[in-house]
């Protein structure tokens, strides 16, 4: 029972962080093909709606994934003991949040701020699948 509910948190973190990856995407693909997808009305107004549940829930998606990070260590730790391969992705999961935090508050923070918030998130990618395996 343990192991199973330490797997669903582990699910709800990996769902919990592709949605506040969409972040970039859905505002990427709007930059790109914002104005041809216009011709769609319709559906470009459902891709709208989208791209603003994402958006506006950016920061609760990044709450929610520390939330269950958190039970899910403590599940996992108590059934197993320590994962090196956890341990990693789940300290590049918190740097990746306090980078969050930090761009959220910070008044001037410039592109490098971005550039690094979004390279982190690709190597917790690459962390969390080498975690999987």
């Amino acid at each position: 029972m343990q192991q199973e509910i330490g797997e669903f948190f582990g699910v709800l973190i990996i769902v919990l962080y592709v949605l506040t990856v969409l972040n970039f995407l859905v505002k990427w693909i709007n930059k790109k093909y914002g104005p041809s997808m216009k011709t769609n009305e319709k559906g470009y107004a459902l891709y709208k709606g989208f791209m603003r549940f994402i958006i506006k829930n950016h920061k609760l998606f990044g709450l929610l994934t520390i939330i269950f990070l958190l039970t899910h260590f403590f599940i996992q730790f108590n059934t197993y003991g320590i994962s090196i391969t956890g341990l990693v992705a789940a300290g590049i999961l918190i740097l990746q949040i306090l980078l969050g935090i930090y761009g959220a508050k910070a008044k001037k923070k410039g592109k490098t701020w971005l550039i690094i918030h979004r390279s982190i998130a690709v190597i917790l990618f690459i962390t969390i699948l080498i975690h999987l395996i």
